[in-house]
């Protein structure tokens, strides 16, 4: 069993670690958050531990932020479905 999860803050981090870590997370879809404890998992020889752990039954994996290619596509592949067949739907 995990313990429980903490919090602390890290401090005077260098620049150049900031961006490369902003920039994985944003390239990855994660939060700086996640992206900055799979880091330190993985430093400290956990992170094939913590990635056997149980995961979350969500959609959050799914979910990632379309291009607008793939936007464009939705959007046409779906405009069908904005009327409204009469025809079938008589009373």
């Amino acid at each position: 069993m995990e313990s429980p999860m903490n919090t602390f803050t890290l401090r005077q981090i260098p620049l150049p670690v900031e961006r490369r870590l902003r920039k994985l997370a944003h390239d990855s879809s994660k939060s700086l958050n996640k992206t900055a404890v799979e880091i330190l998992a993985n430093a400290v020889g956990l992170g094939e531990e913590r990635k056997k752990s149980p995961k979350h039954r969500d959609v959050k994996s799914a979910l990632r932020r379309w291009s607008l290619a793939e936007y464009q596509e939705f959007e046409r592949t779906t405009k069908a479905f904005d009327s409204i067949d009469k025809e079938i739907w008589r009373a």
